[in-house]
C-alpha cells in the first residue's frame, strides 16, 4: 500500500468516525412517545424559565406513573410528574415550587419553532 492509499484510508476511517460520534450524541433514550414527550416538555419548561441544570432530568415509567428527576446547579431537586393517565399533563417542581402545570402538547408547540425561520 502506498501512502496515498493510506492517507485516503487514514482520512475515510476518520470521518466514518466523526459521523458515529455526532449520530450517538443526537440519540434520545427510547422508552415511547409518552415518556419522550414528557421529557421534552420538562426540559423545556426548565429553559423557559432559566433554570440552571446541574444533573439533567431523567425520566421513567409509563403513563401517569412517569416520573423525571434531576438537580439544579443549586443543589435544588427537579421534579417532573405526569399528572394524567395517558402523560399529557405534567407539573414541573424546582424544590417545592411549581414552574408549570398543564399540557405538555402546549410546551412542545410553544417551543417547536425556536430558532425556525
Amino acid at each position: 500500500m502506498n501512502g496515498r492509499h493510506r492517507v485516503a484510508l487514514l482520512v475515510s476511517a476518520v470521518v466514518v468516525a466523526c459521523a458515529g460520534c455526532s449520530q450517538t450524541a443526537a440519540l434520545a433514550p427510547v422508552g415511547g412517545a409518552e415518556l419522550g414527550n414528557l421529557r421534552y416538555a420538562v426540559n423545556d419548561v426548565l429553559l423557559e424559565k432559566g433554570v440552571e441544570i446541574l444533573v439533567a432530568p431523567v425520566c421513567s415509567g409509563t403513563g401517569a406513573d412517569i416520573e423525571c428527576a434531576g438537580e439544579t446547579t443549586d443543589n435544588e431537586a427537579i421534579t417532573g410528574s405526569a399528572t394524567s393517565d395517558d402523560a399529557s399533563t405534567v407539573e414541573v417542581k424546582v424544590g417545592t415550587e411549581v414552574l408549570y402545570s398543564g399540557s405538555v402538547q402546549d410546551v412542545l408547540d410553544r417551543n417547536s419553532t425556536v430558532g425556525a425561520p
